[in-house]
C-alpha cells in the first residue's frame, strides 16, 4: 500500500520512502537522511593523505578502534560526525559543505531508488548474556584431522570455582575470545593447554593426539575438552 504526499512516497508493503523530486531537491523533506543515517565510509588512502576529519573504527561493533595495529582486517575508515550523529560536513541547510572534494562514497551515492526503512533494536545494557549448555551427540571422530584456529592465539587460563575459561586474542577482533569449560579442569597451567592446543596442526589425527596427551590426561577428559573447543570454533576440522 502506498501512501502519497507532496515530495515523497511511502511503500508501506516494502517499507520504503522514495523521493518525488530529483536527489538534493528534496532536502526540505528528507533533511540529507543519507547523511544521517548511516557511517559515512573512507576508502583507506583517503583516510592516510588526510584528506577529511576522519576516524578509524571497527567493522565489527562499529565503535571507534584505539588500536595502533595496521594488520588487522577489520580496521576501518569514517568520517566523524555531529553530536546529532549527522556527518560533520553537513551544514545548517543539510547541504554538504565539501561536495566538491566529498569523499568517493557519496559520490557513488545516489538516492533515486529510495531508502529502506528498518526497525532499530538495541540490547538493554541490563541483560546478561547467557551461559550456553552444550551437549553433545555421537562422541567424538578420533580418525578426523583438527587444526588450532588460525585466527585465535592462546593468552591464558582463568580458573574458576567449577570452570576453567580459555582467553584468546581474536586477530579479526579487538575482542578477547574467552572459552569457558564448565565442570572441567582439563589444564594444570597455560603452558600446558598451549601443549594441549599444539597438537592440533591439522596434521594428526585426533586418535594420534590423544595417545600422544594420554600420559597427561584421561580420556573422558580429552574427549569432553576437545569436543567443547570443536564446538567453540577454537578447533576446526582439515577435510
Amino acid at each position: 500500500m502506498e501512501q502519497n504526499r507532496q515530495n515523497i512516497t511511502l511503500a508501506a508493503d516494502k517499507h520504503a520512502i522514495y523521493f518525488s523530486r530529483k536527489p538534493c531537491e528534496a532536502l526540505d523533506t528528507c533533511k540529507a537522511l543519507c547523511c544521517r543515517k548511516w557511517d559515512i565510509n573512507l576508502a583507506r588512502h583517503e583516510y592516510e593523505q588526510g584528506l577529511y576529519e576522519a576516524e578509524v573504527f571497527c567493522a565489527l561493533d562499529k565503535k571507534a578502534c584505539l588500536k595502533k595495529t595496521k594488520a588487522c582486517p577489520k580496521k576501518a575508515f569514517r568520517l566523524k560526525k555531529n553530536v546529532d550523529g549527522s556527518c560533520l560536513y553537513l551544514n545548517e541547510q543539510n547541504r554538504c559543505k565539501i561536495y566538491a572534494n566529498r569523499p568517493i562514497v557519496c559520490r557513488n551515492f545516489s538516492c533515486d531508488k529510495g531508502f529502506t526503512i528498518e526497525p532499530v533494536c538495541s540490547v538493554s545494557q541490563g541483560q546478561l548474556d547467557e551461559v550456553e549448555i552444550c551437549s553433545f551427540e555421537g562422541g567424538l571422530e578420533l580418525k578426523t584431522k583438527y587444526l588450532f584456529h588460525p585466527y585465535l592465539q592462546f593468552k591464558k587460563i582463568r580458573k574458576t570455582k567449577n570452570s576453567q575459561q580459555l582467553v584468546f586474542r581474536d586477530i579479526t577482533s579487538c575482542k578477547d575470545k574467552i572459552v569457558t569449560l564448565l565442570d572441567l579442569t582439563a589444564f594444570a597451567s597455560a603452558k600446558e593447554a598451549a601443549r594441549f592446543l599444539k597438537q592440533f596442526n591439522g596434521k594428526n589425527t585426533t586418535a594420534a593426539v590423544l595417545e600422544k596427551l594420554s600420559s597427561k590426561m584421561r580420556r573422558q577428559e580429552f574427549v569432553n575438552t576437545t569436543l567443547y573447543l570443536i564446538d567453540e570454533k577454537v578447533l576446526v576440522g582439515v577435510f
